[in-house]
């Protein structure tokens, strides 16, 4: 109480000491004070300094403990030190994975004790693990701890360099070094018993495997710990695990947007694409190009694309500092032994998407099996990801990084593929022959098996061959080897049939083919491309290659090959609509088979006669297209030929179809599709089950025929076969006109007329706008038929097509009677 007085007096004293200060200072240096007190002003500075000089005794006063008292220290309890916190400022820009983020939270929300994000390096492990610790530290009151423990550098952090920084940060202000000394199983139970009983925070940034880290966890449950690594640590049984694979589209784009401006990304979205294209949605790659741009505003999203195209020079571009691309993989690679490194540089030659332990094996040049334990390896160490469970890839940029490395070895493991992948195709169709090559196998094979290892391989199959084509030094070994692929691959395109795959097959097949400069290599390679171009919609492009191979095989002067182009050049002539020219071609490939009475030149001229037969049937020749095409029936029979004899008896029940011989085309067509499907000849399935179709829709069943035609369709949409579905389609519409659904018809019509438009096949494209405007016409839709009938005219002028001639006949007929002339429709 006597304290407390005394402090009110002195406080009140210095109060009043301090205005009599500022009117003494006042008055000294020109103030007045009142009249009655004028005559003490000669005393001013004499008062100023006394007043200050009380002033100062006063402060001192207050400052001073009373009685000679110290003042009592704080207490401080030397076993709660200061809690530690650790971790790094939260990631700034931070993007994206909300579904692992929420994952994560759960299982903390769950109790989880430790959670474990694995994936490969940049992307984005660190800055995933920060969000969440950030987003959950203020529940672990004790404190945060952070440790780096560069598990992907030559020069990880050992647990016994780690485990003293540990104990460090949780020790007593006063504590004992002596408790930081110790071998790691000493120094680890010491880091239990400090985190027993309290709820901690650790977050291990970077580990190399479940050895590192395993000392560093605590005992008993409470606290939390957070960890990043390459591998995955399954180790860990207590562990949550979470991958991290690359980012979504949408949310490369984010980033991109984030770091480069919103402007740059929306203006350009074709551009922006390519970006995030190039850098392989891998985060830290999309960071760095997203810097660069924002350091550059000169530079346009479009010209940042245009540097990242050159594979070549990618991973320079995609460097910015400490961040790198090529550092992040090279910490990885760099810590394998030599054997691993060389299966991983390998690896980079693949030009696929995928491949299996077989095309690793045949890559590296190791024996049997030997590649699955090697992949094992790189898969722990995220440098392959596994994408079945027999399949594996590489991240582009991670492939252009083993290329760098790859070197001079690139054309060897090329060409082994090459090498692998041959003999693998050759396997699973038949073995390979020249003539073979450009005029179609033999035989047919309908073994699911083969089936199954062209639709896994058959886009490898494409890559390699181009990626040989492509080398610049069109190196000789990988020339041949991949000729032999491209040859040893095309039956099997054709078979199932892959044609629009055939056509890129074989686009780089003519490259290859051309740098040899072998008369008999291009004609057989533009052969091939020939049937490829015009199976898969393309008819210029078809009839182009078609008089390249005739050309090429004249030049080498090999007549029953010469006879084959022939044949093929009257087939892709037919399809363009020139008739006339398609059947002198036809003759001419029949007058050279005759000079090879046996062996391939029969089925030739099998094949001459069936193609022979269609023309006489689009001519309106009915007769002696029956004629024809028996004859074609009659040499298939006597070869022993099964696929070729179940082609030729189904175009024959086509022709019997035509004449009116209904019951003779449904004996002949129907045991084929059986035998179609037997020998895997999808493309003949579809065409006898159309052919089926239309003999129900002739005999007015109505339902079969759409049940048969409809079965055709989904066929030929599921093996791609582009061309078949739209000729079905214009059956279908013809159904839905018989049954009277004019309206589906006319849609039905109007999209058939729309493909065969993107296939620029005019033939099709112009009687299909003629069938339309004739079911137009006969609803009394006259100006939608006149419309219908000027399309078709513009698309067949210049043709001879019987088929057109007809249907134009019949709609000059109808529109007559309605007021029209057939000069008025074009016809």
């Amino acid at each position: 109480m006597r304290r407390a007085l005394v402090l009110v007096a002195l406080t009140l004293a210095s109060a009043v000491t301090s205005v009599l200060l500022a009117v003494a200072v006042n008055v000294a240096t020109g103030g007045e004070l009142p009249p009655g007190l004028a005559p003490a002003e000669p005393l001013a500075w004499p008062a100023v300094a006394v007043a200050g000089l009380v002033t100062a005794v006063l402060a001192y006063w207050q400052q001073r403990p009373l009685g000679g008292a110290e003042p009592e220290p704080v207490a401080v309890d030397p076993a709660r030190p200061t809690p530690p916190a650790e971790l790094p400022a939260l990631p700034a820009l931070f993007t994206g994975r909300q579904s692992e983020a929420d994952r994560i939270l759960a299982a903390i929300d769950g109790g989880a004790p430790l959670v474990a994000v694995s994936g490969p390096g940049g992307v984005g492990k660190s800055a995933l693990i920060l969000h969440v610790a950030h987003l959950v530290h203020s529940r672990y009151p004790d404190g945060t701890l952070f440790v780096r423990l560069r598990g992907a550098s030559s020069e990880p952090a050992d647990p016994a360099e780690v485990l003293p920084r540990l104990l460090r940060s949780l020790r007593p202000a006063d504590g004992d070094d002596g408790e930081l000394r110790g071998d790691v199983e000493t120094l680890a139970a010491r880091l239990r018993t400090r985190l027993a009983g309290r709820r901690y925070l650790l977050v291990f940034d970077d580990a190399g495997g479940a050895d590192q880290v395993r000392p560093l966890l605590p005992g008993a449950s409470g606290s939390l710990v957070l960890v990043t690594s390459r591998p995955v640590l399954a180790e860990l049984t207590s562990a949550t695990l979470v991958g991290l694979e690359e980012f979504s589209d949408a949310e490369a784009r984010e980033l991109l947007a984030r770091l480069a401006g919103d402007q740059r990304v929306s203006a350009d979205p074709a551009a922006t694409e390519a970006v995030v294209r190039a850098c392989g949605n891998l985060p830290l790659a999309v960071a760095i190009a997203g810097s660069r741009l924002r350091a550059r505003p000169s530079w346009s999203m479009a010209t940042l694309a245009g540097r990242l195209a050159d594979e070549e020079r990618r991973l320079d571009e995609l460097s910015s500092g400490r961040d790198a691309v090529r550092a992040s993989v090279a910490a990885t690679y760099t810590e394998l032994d030599a054997y691993h490194q060389r299966v991983f540089r390998r690896l980079g030659a693949h030009p696929g998407t995928d491949f299996d332990a077989s095309a690793a094996a045949a890559l590296a040049d190791l024996v049997g099996s030997g590649a699955v334990p090697a992949l094992d390896r790189l898969v722990e160490r995220q440098l392959v990801q596994v994408t079945t469970s027999d399949r594996y890839r590489l991240h582009d940029l991670l492939r252009l990084y083993a290329i760098e490395e790859l070197g001079a070895e690139y054309v060897d493991a090329l060409r082994r593929l090459a090498d692998h992948y041959a003999a693998r195709a050759r396997a699973a169709i038949e073995p390979w022959v020249p003539w073979e090559a450009a005029f179609g196998p033999r035989s047919e094979s309908g073994d699911p098996e083969h089936r199954a290892y062209v639709d896994d391989e058959r886009e490898n199959l494409i890559a390699t061959v181009t990626a040989a084509a492509q080398h610049r030094d069109g190196h000789p070994e990988l020339r041949e080897a991949a000729w032999s692929l491209a040859a040893a691959a095309e039956p099997a395109f054709t078979r199932y049939p892959y044609h629009a795959d055939a056509r890129r097959l074989w686009e780089a097949g003519l490259a290859i083919a051309h740098s040899t400069g072998v008369p008999e290599r291009i004609a057989q390679a533009e052969y091939a491309a020939a049937r490829a171009s015009q199976y898969s919609g393309d008819v210029r492009g078809g009839l182009a290659h078609a008089r390249a191979s005739l050309s090429w095989w004249e030049r080498a002067g090999h007549r029953l090959n010469t006879a084959a182009a022939h044949r093929r050049l009257a087939s892709a002539l037919y399809a363009a609509g020139l008739f006339t020219e398609a059947e002198e071609h036809y003759g001419e490939a029949l007058r050279l088979c005759a000079e090879h009475p046996g062996g391939e030149g029969v089925s030739l001229r099998a094949s001459a006669l069936r193609g022979l037969g269609s023309l006489h049937l689009a001519f309106g020749r009915i007769d002696d297209a029956v004629r024809t095409l028996q004859k074609a029936v009659d040499v298939r029979r006597e070869a022993g030929d099964d696929a070729g004899l179940a082609r030729a008896r189904t175009s024959l029940a086509r022709a019997h179809r035509k004449a009116g011989r209904i019951e003779v085309a449904r004996e002949l067509v129907t045991p084929q599709i059986a035998v179609f499907r037997r020998l895997g000849d999808v493309m003949w399935e579809i065409t006898a089950l159309r052919e089926l179709g239309r003999l129900e829709l002739a005999e007015g069943r109505l339902a079969l025929a759409t049940d048969h035609l409809e079965a055709a369709r989904v066929l030929a949409l599921r093996n791609h076969n582009r061309t078949g579905a739209v000729i079905t389609l214009v059956a279908l519409a013809e159904v839905d006109a018989a049954a009277g659904r004019s309206d589906a018809a006319a849609a039905r019509f109007r999209e058939a007329a729309e493909g065969f438009h993107a296939a620029e096949d005019r033939v099709r494209e112009g009687t299909t706008q003629l069938k339309l405007a004739l079911l137009l016409a006969r609803t009394g839709a006259g100006r939608e038929a006149d419309a219908a009938a000027e399309r078709a005219r513009a698309v067949l002028t210049g043709l001879d097509v019987p088929d057109a001639a007809d249907l134009w006949r019949r709609l000059a007929e109808m529109r007559g009677a309605a007021g029209a002339t057939p000069s008025d429709l074009g016809g």
